[in-house]
């Protein structure tokens, strides 16, 4: 019962990190309503092939990124066991998941491919893809965003 509510935790946060890397393409986006802003256009950012929209695997890129750089104290583009359970022992066995070659160090590489596979932008893009045709454009994005509390507090 204790593992099963550690999980939900875990899923939680997540989920709650995850939504919050989405809105911030939202609100980092340029708008025809704002004025111009310095930000850079994370919507742009994450759509790597320019389509103008994003795919499964962008969304799942832009996140894990925004998470690894968040979680990577030194900037080194490495992740150790210290950075990514940040004290918490119950986050270890997440780490050793995404440690492709077991080295003690999770690369972003290695943190993209995890993402990739386990579909970590699986539940946004099943609830943000209104059109049902496989990707997000900026306004479903948008709307998702819209429909939301906002980012955590």
């Amino acid at each position: 019962m204790k593992r099963n509510h550690q999980n939900r935790n875990v899923i939680q946060q997540l989920s709650t990190h995850f939504r919050y890397a989405l809105l911030v393409l939202v609100l980092a986006a340029p708008s025809a309503y704002a004025a111009p802003s310095p930000a850079p256009d994370s919507f742009a950012q994450a759509d790597s092939n320019h389509d103008g929209k994003l795919s499964r695997d962008e969304a799942s890129d832009y996140l894990v990124i925004e998470i690894f750089t968040s979680r990577d104290a030194n900037h080194d583009g490495r992740m150790t066991v210290v950075e990514w359970t940040g004290g918490d022992p119950g986050r270890m066995a997440d780490f050793k998941k995404r440690d492709a070659n077991h080295d003690g160090i999770v690369t972003e590489k290695e943190a993209i491919a995890y993402g990739r596979a386990h579909g970590v932008a699986n539940q946004i893009m099943l609830e943000a893809d209104k059109n049902h045709d496989g990707y997000l454009s900026r306004a479903e994005v948008k709307a998702y965003y819209a429909s939301r509390e906002g980012p955590p507090r």
